[in-house]
């Protein structure tokens, strides 16, 4: 790479040069598209965060995190108060690694099991309340590209969040008047995976995404880390670290636009109670060896339309370092690009700017500080 410039354009649609029709748009969207609409709120009514998880959750579920922080300081002497240790990742690697190995493999697997429980209880009561209107960043930053001439089918996003936020944005998006004949959100088969157990109902009381009965076109959404709507049915409360990473798992769907991280199924087959557990991967090192087989062709359709796009706009995904996976996935596409791609950064750190650079070989990137700069720039 010979040189790099950081670029503040107006998008090149906005100069009537291209209909966006003629291009294939890929949205890579990170936690802060998700905390993009709760910047206002108290940061215990936030999605949570990779750092500052601990100092936020201890103060609500201190008691349930007890195994978890009296694991890291017996074994480790880590205090999760203290600043330099809080990072949720950080302590999830910690955990996984231990439960595959050594004298402490049962006391690492319950703290491993009840951090994940808090993360997506966390997660879900952040999430569920957030409305989505056409007001909010969201909706605003999706539907640009399709105010601009970008078929649905030509739009791809991936995004390595757990919540809703995005089937809530293209929801609301598709519901919009004028719109609905143009297929935008079409719900389960946007995301792309084989769900066995097909589509379970909600409460009658919470609202619910309609299921499509069509299958080809719409907007493509790649969930690379699972949903916290897709679930497996266990028959124990807290099943065995195999029955909840077993890569052939059934997954299910749920319809509701509110998640309930602690679902139960009540009339299973055979009879009893089923406890279900998010289909999800947490923030662990070597994620590869308990991705579910229904992932891996998400994954590889990630990187090919990566490869294939004419733009790419990267909206609050710092890509971590210690994601191996994720970061070479991604510098492997960047590097592999060789159209006249447009890519723009949208983040409150302008060290993730340096990170796509470097991942990419890169010549140049727009960056943009924030969402709401980035849609002024429209």
């Amino acid at each position: 790479m010979d040189f790099w410039r950081v670029e503040h354009p107006p998008p090149r649609w906005e100069r009537g040069a291209l209909k966006m029709s003629s291009e294939r748009v890929v949205l890579v969207i990170g936690a802060g598209g998700s905390v993009a609409d709760c910047m206002r709120r108290h940061p215990t009514k936030r999605p949570p965060l990779d750092r500052g998880f601990f100092g936020t959750s201890l103060r609500m579920h201190g008691a349930q995190l007890r195994p978890v922080t009296d694991y890291l300081r017996e074994h480790y002497g880590v205090h999760l108060k203290e600043a330099r240790h809080d990072s949720l990742e950080q302590v999830m690697a910690v955990l996984y690694t231990d439960i595959y190995g050594g004298s402490v493999e049962e006391e690492a697997l319950k703290a491993f099991r009840i951090l994940v429980k808090v993360f997506l209880v966390r997660l879900a009561n952040t999430t569920n309340d957030v409305a989505m209107t056409s007001r909010s960043k969201l909706y605003r930053f999706i539907a640009g590209f399709l105010n601009r001439g970008v078929e649905p089918e030509d739009l791809t996003i991936i995004t390595f969040n757990l919540d809703i936020q995005i089937e809530k944005a293209l929801d609301a998006i598709g519901s919009t008047k004028g719109r609905q004949d143009q297929r935008v959100f079409l719900f389960p088969h946007c995301y792309r995976i084989n769900a066995k157990r097909g589509v379970t109902g909600p409460a009658p009381q919470v609202p619910q995404f309609r299921e499509s009965e069509e299958r080809d076109g719409g907007v493509t959404l790649l969930k690379l880390h699972g949903s916290l709507n897709w679930y497996s049915a266990h028959r124990w409360r807290n099943p065995s670290m195999s029955a909840i990473f077993d890569p052939r798992r059934r997954i299910g769907i749920v319809r509701g636009k509110a998640i309930d991280s602690a679902m139960r199924l009540s009339k299973a087959a055979g009879g009893g109670t089923r406890y279900t557990f998010p289909i999800v991967i947490p923030p662990v090192v070597h994620k590869s060896a308990i991705l579910h087989s229904e992932l891996q062709p998400v994954w590889r359709l990630a990187e090919e339309s990566l490869k294939a796009a004419d733009r790419i706009v990267i909206l609050g995904y710092s890509c971590p370092s210690t994601d191996w996976e994720s970061a070479n996935l991604i510098g492997r596409a960047l590097t592999a690009n060789k159209r006249s791609t447009e890519i723009s950064v949208i983040d409150p750190n302008p060290g993730v700017l340096f990170r796509y650079v470097e991942l990419g070989e890169l010549d140049a990137v727009s960056y943009f500080a924030s969402c709401d700069a980035y849609l002024k720039a429209e």
